[in-house]
C-alpha cells in the first residue's frame, strides 16, 4: 500500500514537472522506491513447488547457470519489498554428475614444467604437468591425459603356445620353418635345412607373436627370448619394435642400473664425487639439478655408466649397443634412458639411436589436494568380496553402497574429511565400462559423493534486480606459491620472503622475522598471483583466496579482492 501511494504521488509530480526528461523521470521513481523498501538479509531453500514454478523437469538444476539465471525470478516474487543491498542466502539442488574431462598434451606443453623433450620420462613429471596445467582444479576433478612418456622396454620369452601359433600364422608363407617351430618349439638356425628360419623370417615371426600378446603400440620396445636349434639347443634374443607401420629390428642391449650398481658407483667415486657418489648410493639415483651440490653432469654420468658396464659386460665387443636405463632426481624422481655403444675401449653415447616413446593415456584425480591415479577395485573383489556374478557391477546403488564398506577395510586409518577417487566396473546391459565415483570420509564412514549435490548461492539486490555473487573461493596449493615466487622475482625488498615462502610454501606472518609479510606485501603478491592465473579476469570479478601461513605455528589467513578498473583491489 506504502509503495502505491509513493508512486502515485510521484506521477503527480511528473505531470507538474513535465519538462524533465522521461527517461531522469524513470530513474527519479526508481531511487525513490528504492530508498523505501527494506534493506534486509535472509536465507532461503528452494522446495519442489519452486522447480515446478521455474519448470524445471526435475527438482534440481542442470548447471550453475541456470541456477544464476532462474533463481533471481523467485526471488522478485518472493520478496518484493527487499530493496538495494539485501542479500538473500538461497540454497538449492545442483545436478552435478562427475565428469571426466580429456586434454592431449601438445608439443609446446611439456616445456611448461621445463622439459627440453617432448615426452614424459616418469610418472613424477607427469603430477608435476597436472599441477602446472590445472593450478585450480577443485576436489573431486578427473582428467583423462593423453602424453607421449619414455617406453620401458618389455622383456618377452617364447613360449611353446607361441610357437605353435607362428606354426599356424606362417603356415602359407613358410610351411616346413613353420611346422618345424611348431612341433620342436624352437626356429632352426642351421642354414642348410629347409627348415632354416633367417633373422628377416624371425623378425615376421616375433612381430606377429607380439601383435597378438600386446597389440600393436607404436614406439613399444619388446626384448624377445626365444629357443634356437643349431646342432645344440640354445637361446637368443631380438629387440624388436612396431614403427607404425611394421615391426623392425633395434640394436642395443637392455641393461637398467640396480640398487647394487648405485652402491658400487658410491664407493667408486666416493673420492673423486665425494657429495654426488654419497648420495647416489643412498637414494639409488642420480642428482641431476645443476644448482644442487650432488650434481652429475653429463660427463660425470659417462663415467658411471662405464664404471658398471665394463664390469657387467666385460667381452662387450667393438660397435656393441647398450640401451641403459637408470633413475633420476630433478626436483621429482624419475626415469631416464640413453643409447651407448662400445668404442673401442670405452662407452659412448650412440648418437645414431633414437629415444623411444609411446603414446598413452590415464584418468587422473585431483583428491586431498594431489594430483594421482584413481583407486581401481581389484579384479577379483567383485566375485569374492561383492557376491557378482562377474567381475562387475549392474546396479548403481549397491555398488556404491557395497565399496563404501570395502574402503572402511582397506583404508581402516582414514582421516575425517579425507577424499577417495574409485573407479569400478559397471555394466549397463550393453556393455562393460569404467565408472569413477568419489568418497569422502565422514563420521567414520566412507560416503559416496551424489550425483545431486546441495549447493548455496548469495544474491544481492542491485539496481532494481537480484544478481548472483560471482565469487571464487580458492585455496592455494604448493605449486602457487612457485607462481607468486616467479611473479615477484626481483622486486626489490621481497628477497628474503620469497626464499622463505618458495621454501615452506607458506607466509611467514612473525612481525619482526626477517622473512615477515606485512599485510601489503602479502596484497602486492595475491595481485600478482592472479594476474599470472586469470589475466583475462572480467570486470567485478570477485576471489576469497586462502593461503597457508607461520606465525608460530601452521595456519592459514584469507584475503578478498575484486577487479575494478583493470586492478585488483580489496572488498
Amino acid at each position: 500500500m506504502k509503495k502505491s501511494f509513493y508512486l502515485l504521488m510521484m506521477l503527480l509530480g511528473l505531470v507538474v514537472v513535465s519538462c524533465t526528461p522521461l527517461d531522469d523521470i524513470h530513474d527519479e521513481i526508481d531511487n525513490e522506491l528504492d530508498s523505501k523498501l527494506a534493506v534486509a538479509q535472509a536465507d532461503y531453500v528452494l522446495t519442489e513447488d519452486d522447480y515446478d514454478d521455474l519448470d524445471q523437469s526435475f527438482p534440481n538444476f542442470s548447471s550453475l547457470d541456470d541456477a544464476k539465471t532462474l533463481i533471481p525470478i523467485l526471488l522478485s516474487d518472493l520478496y518484493p519489498t527487499y530493496g538495494a543491498g539485501s542479500i538473500i542466502n538461497v540454497g538449492f539442488d545442483l545436478y552435478n554428475p562427475l565428469r571426466v574431462n580429456s586434454y592431449e598434451v601438445t608439443s609446446s606443453d611439456y616445456a611448461m614444467i621445463d622439459l627440453s623433450v617432448e615426452y614424459f620420462s616418469g610418472n613424477g613429471e607427469i603430477m608435476d604437468f597436472l599441477e602446472a596445467k590445472y593450478p585450480q582444479a577443485k576436489e573431486g576433478e578427473y582428467v583423462k591425459l593423453t602424453y607421449n612418456i619414455l617406453a620401458e622396454e618389455i622383456a618377452y620369452t617364447l613360449s611353446d603356445d607361441d610357437f605353435d601359433f607362428i606354426g599356424d600364422e606362417l603356415a602359407s608363407e613358410y610351411p616346413t620353418p613353420a611346422s618345424s617351430a611348431a612341433q620342436y618349439g624352437n626356429f632352426d638356425r642351421r642354414d642348410d635345412r629347409d627348415a632354416y628360419w633367417n633373422n628377416t623370417m624371425i623378425l615376421e615371426a616375433l612381430g606377429a607373436v607380439i601383435s597378438e600378446e600386446f597389440g600393436d603400440v607404436k614406439g613399444q620396445k619388446y626384448n624377445v627370448t626365444y629357443d634356437i636349434y643349431d646342432g645344440s639347443p640354445g637361446t637368443e634374443s631380438m629387440t624388436i619394435q612396431f614403427d607404425g607401420n611394421a615391426y623392425i629390428e633395434v640394436g642395443g642391449t637392455a641393461y637398467e642400473l640396480t640398487n647394487d650398481d648405485f652402491d658400487a658407483i658410491g664407493v667408486e667415486f666416493a673420492t673423486a664425487y665425494p657429495g654426488p657418489a654419497s648420495n647416489a648410493a643412498q637414494y639409488n639415483s642420480f642428482d641431476v639439478r645443476s644448482t644442487s651440490d650432488n650434481y652429475w653432469s653429463d660427463d660425470m654420468l659417462l663415467e658411471a655408466f662405464n664404471f658398471i658396464l665394463k664390469q657387467e659386460f666385460s667381452a662387450a665387443a667393438d660397435g656393441d649397443k647398450f640401451i641403459l636405463t637408470y633413475d633420476i632426481y630433478s626436483g621429482t624422481p624419475g626415469t631416464a634412458v640413453v643409447n651407448l655403444i662400445k668404442d673401442g675401449d670405452d662407452y659412448v653415447i650412440d648418437t645414431e639411436a633414437s629415444v623411444s616413446t609411446i603414446q598413452e593415456s590415464k584418468v587422473y584425480a585431483y583428491t586431498n589436494d594431489d594430483w594421482d591415479e584413481p583407486y581401481m577395485l581389484p579384479e577379483n573383489s567383485y566375485t569374492e568380496e561383492f557376491g557378482q556374478r562377474y567381475s562387475n557391477f549392474d546396479d548403481e546403488e549397491e555398488a556404491l553402497m557395497k565399496i563404501g564398506i570395502f574402503l572402511g577395510r582397506e583404508f581402516p586409518y582414514a582421516q575425517e574429511g579425507e577424499y577417495k577417487a574409485v573407479g569400478y566396473k559397471f555394466y549397463d546391459g550393453e556393455g562393460t565400462d569404467t565408472e569413477y565415483v568419489n568418497y569422502v570420509f565422514k563420521n567414520g564412514k566412507w560416503m559416496a559423493i551424489p550425483s545431486v549435490t546441495s549447493e548455496t548461492l548469495q544474491f544481492g539486490y542491485e539496481n532494481g534486480v537480484w544478481v548472483p555473487d560471482n565469487t571464487i573461493k580458492y585455496k592455494l596449493v604448493k605449486a602457487d606459491y612457485g607462481i607468486i615466487a616467479d611473479a615477484l622475482s626481483g622486486m626489490t625488498g621481497f628477497e628474503t620472503q620469497i626464499a622463505s615462502m618458495e621454501r615452506y610454501s607458506n607466509f611467514d606472518r612473525r612481525p619482526g622475522a626477517s622473512a615477515y609479510w606485512s599485510d601489503e606485501m602479502i596484497f602486492t603478491a595475491m595481485t600478482a598471483f592472479l594476474n599470472e592465473i586469470v589475466p583475462g579476469a572480467a570486470e567485478g570479478q570477485k576471489y576469497v583466496l586462502t593461503f597457508d601461513i607461520y606465525n608460530g605455528s601452521n595456519t592459514t589467513e584469507e584475503i578478498k579482492l575484486i577487479k575494478e578498473n583493470g586492478e585488483w583491489v580489496r572488498f
